[in-house]
C-alpha cells in the first residue's frame, strides 16, 4: 500500500501549548517508530509559530505504531483534543484519553 500524509494539529490550545504538544507527540511518536517521516510546520506561515502541526508520512503496517505512541503521549496529556486529516477525511478527537488509542487506530486505517 502506498504512504499517505496524515496531518495532526491541536485545537482549543494557546499556540505556544500546541507548539509544545507537537514537540511532545513528535518524540514519542519516533521513540515508537524510527522509520517514520515527520515534519513539523508552523500552522500559521505568517506567525511565529515554530511548528504547531505535525505532518505524519505513513504507510498501513505503522499505523498501529502510531497509534500507540500517540497513546504514550496521552498517558501525559491524558486530555487532548486532536484533529487528524487524512486523505479520505478528518478524524476529530475531542476529550481523548490513553484508553482510545485503540479506537484511534481503527480509524486511521479505514483512512489509508
Amino acid at each position: 500500500m502506498a504512504e499517505q500524509a496524515f496531518i495532526i494539529e491541536f485545537e482549543g490550545v494557546s499556540q505556544a501549548d500546541a507548539n509544545r504538544y507537537a514537540n511532545e507527540l513528535r518524540d514519542e511518536l519516533l521513540d515508537s517508530v524510527p522509520e517514520l517521516r515527520i515534519q513539523q510546520r508552523a500552522a500559521d506561515p505568517n506567525s511565529q509559530d515554530f511548528g504547531s502541526t505535525l505532518i505524519l508520512i505513513l504507510g498501513a503496517p505503522a499505523v498501529v505504531a502510531v497509534a500507540k505512541g500517540v497513546r504514550a503521549w496521552l498517558e501525559r496529556r491524558n486530555i487532548a483534543s486532536l484533529t487528524v486529516k487524512t486523505p479520505k477525511g478528518e478524524i476529530i478527537a475531542r476529550g481523548l484519553t490513553s484508553k482510545d488509542a485503540a479506537l484511534l487506530a481503527d480509524r486511521l486505517r479505514t483512512r489509508l
